[in-house]
């Protein structure tokens, strides 16, 4: 039976007797029979019986007392549910939809960190569609319930909650997500068949391997290769005589080099990690340039790729991003894509890095026609779903969001850049709720089976 959005009521006095109050209108809208006198009432795990009495009012809500509240781990103060009746005189309450995350408090302010005004947006949009949603790290997760934070008139709350229908993993730190704490936590949510996404980041040289043994996507790849030895970067110099080398972990477009051999038979030298005193620019022999980035490659695992010439905008870099979110079990769809020009300078597009969001129409429109601006973006589209579907489908996990960035090269042919399991999430204007998390909430209520 579909759900009903209702509002959730405590008694204004402090009531120790097990009495709720319904009103008549709903219990209509419920299919609850007059004769019905008690009711025993679920939120996830916790259950309380009491008393049904209705209300003649035509307001839909549902009072409970304070203990009655604290029983369901509710929050005592309005809120709005869905709720759905069943024969045996139950009423269910949610859904309950929980975001895993780094949280700090300072001052006893909460703070999320670059997804706060994102976590903002998903609650507002939960209270509008009746849904319980709050946010929670790995240090307050128990099997019985867990200790979490709630957005209410602006502000964020600790309150202990239900265990959730759903859980979406935004834990930042990959050092975090192979630690035991997060094993431990997706071990029981595993075993109470608590579903969670998205399961993990995705390394680039993983991603790669997928994605380049899949024959229609391969062409749209840049050579790349897992860096093990130096002569790699040489050889590959000598072939291209430019080249990106990244950190197969990296993301926000940190330690980055960029590598070029100039005809002289020097080298360039460019880099999203440069420091007054580090390293220098040009270099006259390979040696030396490999001397000056050594101690940084063999702190972890980096790819060798070779440099496209990729259509820029206004001098700058530019990038396609489309992020793409899972509807079911097998349909994706592109829920938002903007272009993603760098700043001055800056050998990436990331806004990390300084980089500006504009429309994908507008810096299309910069050399192309029109009708070959909507050609273009919807094959970029097109070419987004397949790469998330060949990843959703070859890749261990439940993933129900990437975002994927895309290039084109000066001669219209596009690339793929790179593929994110976490996007990073810019803010967005606070009066609207942006599709994209509307997706997001939409794959927790389609995995919650509420």
């Amino acid at each position: 039976m579909k759900a009903k959005p209702i509002n959730i009521i405590p008694f204004r006095h402090s009531s120790h007797k097990a009495i709720c109050e319904m009103s008549e209108q709903l219990r209509q809208q419920l299919g609850i029979p007059k004769e019905v006198t008690s009711l025993k009432i679920t939120c996830g795990m916790h259950t309380v019986s009491c008393s049904l009495v209705f209300i003649n009012e035509a307001h839909l809500f549902l009072r409970l007392s304070a203990k009655q509240l604290n029983e369901l781990h509710l929050p005592k103060h309005e809120i709005n549910l869905q709720a759905k009746y069943r024969k045996n005189a139950e009423l269910v309450l949610g859904p309950i939809i929980a975001l895993l995350t780094e949280i700090k408090t300072v001052d006893e302010q909460v703070q999320l960190g670059a997804i706060q005004p994102f976590c903002e947006e998903l609650a507002s949009y939960c209270s509008e569609k009746g849904i319980l949603f709050y946010v929670f790290s790995l240090t307050g997760y128990s099997k019985d319930e867990i200790s979490g934070y709630y957005f209410h008139q602006h502000d964020w709350y600790q309150h202990s909650f239900p265990l959730p229908h759903v859980v979406h993993n935004r834990i930042h730190s990959r050092k975090k997500e192979r630690s035991k704490q997060y094993l431990d936590v997706i071990s029981s949510l595993q075993e109470l068949e608590i579903p969670y996404f998205n399961d993990r980041f995705l390394n680039k040289w993983e991603v790669h391997k997928v994605l380049s043994s899949t024959s229609h996507l391969a062409p749209y790849l840049p050579n790349s290769q897992l860096l093990q030895k130096k002569d790699q970067i040489l050889d590959m110099l000598n072939q291209k005589n430019d080249l990106f080398i990244k950190p197969i972990n990296g993301s926000l477009g940190k330690r980055i080099f960029r590598v070029k051999k100039t005809k002289n038979g020097t080298f360039h030298l460019d880099s999203t990690i440069f420091t007054n005193e580090m390293m220098k620019h040009e270099y006259n022999s390979f040696q030396q340039l490999y001397a000056a980035i050594h101690p940084k490659l063999k702190k972890e695992g980096f790819i060798v790729q070779e440099t496209i010439p990729l259509k820029k905008y206004n001098g700058r870099m530019v990038d396609f991003r489309f992020l793409c979110h899972k509807k079911d079990y097998n349909a994706w769809v592109v829920s938002s894509a903007v272009a993603r020009v760098s700043a001055n300078n800056q050998i990436v597009s990331n806004i990390a890095r300084g980089g500006e969001i504009y429309s994908i129409k507008e810096v299309l429109g910069d050399f192309l026609t029109k009708k070959e601006s909507k050609s273009m973006k919807k094959m970029l589209a097109e070419l987004s779903i397949e790469v998330v579907q060949t990843l959703s489908t070859h890749i261990d996990g439940e993933y129900g969001e990437f975002g994927v960035d895309l290039a084109l090269d000066d001669s219209g042919h596009p690339w793929i850049i790179e593929v994110n399991t976490k996007p990073s999430k810019s803010q967005g204007d606070s009066s609207k709720v942006r599709p994209s998390a509307k997706a997001i909430i939409h794959y927790c209520l389609f995995l919650a089976h509420f």
